[in-house]
């Protein structure tokens, strides 16, 4: 029989739970860090995703299948996320060849929770085993018109800890319309339509919480900055964990200690992210980004400090082209985001010096 030690226990929580700022409905299965949380530096510094992207961006790909488009050269975007105490997620999208307004790509999406040492029902070491998260995927998305972005793409996945194993399929689907200056978006994404399947008799089973997502992208003639909003689990309107908003009482006193929290408003900026792109230079951006459900989630004591908060840079010099970002995920500290375009030769000369 396979057991955890403590600490193995601990670190498989935390690869489960403390991303999860999602809510569920009990027929949800727990959140993946593979498929629900991004990996790419962008989208990370930008508060979670950017749902409108008013241009093509391969590193987008695997999360919105309507951020590919002919515009996006055909390289390898590679992303790396170092989550925590060896927790590791990545992602590799490939465009291929546009077919005239129809472009694709292919692509993987992956979670490393580590090495963890296995007791048997005596306690007895029984060695180290692994788990982790994996999914294939293909995505293809429509120029309808010079405005209009329609995407869908398809996952399957397999879900292994050890012995125990559940396979995955799901979906997205997204819309993206632009403005025709060329400095506005706005989108629709929704993600995770599908379901886990237990292989082991042990792995939960059920729907994936899928998430539905709404963003504007709004950017000025000449000026240095665009501006990204995201509402997200619309699905539902509570995200809050059950008891948030009842009174408290002093266990001396017996008095009833009043929630003065605007249980409304608490609701609703739950739902929002918000980000602010930079440009820094045609060859180099810079990011901020706040996701409040993330910040009130991490609060400890009243104490919030940076959680929710994401920073990150994109550059391009020469044939080089990296993103970096850190994001507040849980109370270990902060999580860094590495991005790079692995250019292919018959690409280097048609790359674009701006960059989204």
């Amino acid at each position: 029989m396979l057991r955890l030690s403590s600490r193995s226990a601990g670190l498989v929580l935390v690869a489960f739970c403390s991303w999860g700022a999602n809510a569920q409905t009990p027929t949800d299965v727990p959140t993946s860090l593979a498929w629900d949380l991004a990996a790419d530096a962008r989208n990370a510094a930008l508060g979670g995703l950017d749902v409108a992207p008013i241009q093509g961006d391969g590193w987008s790909a695997v999360l919105h299948p309507a951020a590919i488009d002919s515009t996006v050269s055909q390289d390898i975007y590679t992303s790396y996320l170092d989550y925590f105490a060896g927790i590791r997620g990545g992602a590799v999208a490939v465009p291929l060849a546009p077919t005239g307004r129809r472009a694709s790509y292919v692509g993987i999406r992956f979670a490393s929770y580590g090495s963890f040492e296995g007791t048997s029902a005596a306690g007895d070491p029984t060695g180290t085993f692994s788990g982790g998260d994996y999914a294939a995927q293909y995505g293809t998305s429509w120029v309808l018109d010079t405005l209009w972005v329609v995407g869908v793409s398809g996952y399957a996945g397999l879900r292994n800890l050890e012995q125990v194993n559940a396979g995955v399929l799901g979906a997205d689907l997204g819309v993206v319309r632009r403005s025709r200056n060329g400095h506005g978006a706005v989108g629709l994404l929704i993600s995770n339509l599908g379901f886990q399947q237990d292989f082991s008799g042990i792995m939960p089973e059920g729907r994936l919480p899928h998430n539905v997502q709404l963003g504007l992208t709004q950017g000025f003639p000449n000026a240095p900055f665009t501006f990204h909003l995201r509402l997200q689990r619309l699905e539902t309107w509570e995200l809050a964990p059950e008891g948030t908003y009842d009174d408290l009482y002093d266990p001396l006193t017996g008095e009833v200690i009043p929630n003065d929290t605007w249980v409304w408003g608490d609701k609703f900026f739950r739902h929002v992210t918000g980000g602010v792109t930079l440009n820094l230079s045609p060859q180099l951006r810079g990011y901020i980004g706040y996701n409040h459900q993330r910040q009130k989630t991490m609060a400890a004591a009243g104490r919030t400090g940076v959680n929710g908060m994401s920073l990150g840079v994109r550059g391009r010099f020469r044939n080089l082209d990296f993103s970096l970002a850190r994001s507040v995920y849980h109370f270990a500290g902060s999580s860094t985001h590495l991005g790079l375009v692995l250019q292919l030769p018959k690409s280097r000369a048609n790359s674009p010096s701006v960059t989204p």
